[in-house]
């Protein structure tokens, strides 16, 4: 129950009679007392399409179920393949990095990985003293440092891949070859129209 403001009714009002006025008078099917996400979303866009009528509701809709999918993947990821290693996804993000393309400054491997430079440089911090990166002054520019993998870094980085790479293998196996390969080509044309 919620109290009316100051200078209305003092009467109390239902938490339901205020989403009713809202528009958001339409129950949400919960799974053992907790809303689950189908069911967040289906609800989600309902309402939206109600208070929003005439909007295309689509590119929302595909980014919310873009992120939960990633996300989806990185958890399991990190879960199952990096943090037994006490890696995080986006210290195997800068591995991979670094090994796929070789010394890079950390500046670019944080654009490359799609980080913060904070993010990287606290990611960078741990994979130093874990003894899988380190900080080479660069032939080019002496004021700047390159990253690059140490010996332990790249055994770890190959491991690492070979496992994750298994685990998605079966996840992602829900869908054909060939859909996997629309779905990609999609996604680029998403990432290239970008900016």
């Amino acid at each position: 129950m919620e109290r009316c403001p100051p200078g209305a009714s003092s009467t109390l009002v239902s938490t339901q009679d205020v989403h009713r006025r809202q528009g958001r008078g339409r129950e949400v099917r919960d799974v053992d007392g907790e809303l689950d996400f189908p069911s967040f979303r289906e609800h989600s866009m309902a309402e939206l399409s109600e208070e929003f009528q005439g909007t295309d509701l689509r590119p929302t809709d595909l980014v919310i179920m873009l992120n939960r999918t990633a996300g989806i993947g990185m958890r399991m990821a990190e879960g199952r393949v990096h943090r037994p290693r006490r890696l995080s996804w986006n210290a195997f993000k800068v591995l991979y990095i670094l090994w796929m393309a070789g010394d890079r400054e950390q500046h670019r491997v944080s654009a490359l990985g799609g980080m913060s430079r904070a993010t990287a440089s606290a990611v960078v911090k741990t994979l130093v003293r874990s003894g899988y990166v380190v900080q080479v002054p660069s032939e080019v520019d002496k004021r700047t440092h390159l990253l690059a993998l140490t010996e332990k870094g790249q055994e770890v980085v190959r491991e690492v891949f070979v496992e994750q790479n298994d685990l998605l293998t079966d996840w992602s196996n829900r869908l054909t070859h060939t859909e996997q390969d629309i779905l990609k080509m999609l996604l680029t044309k998403l990432m290239d129209s970008s900016g």
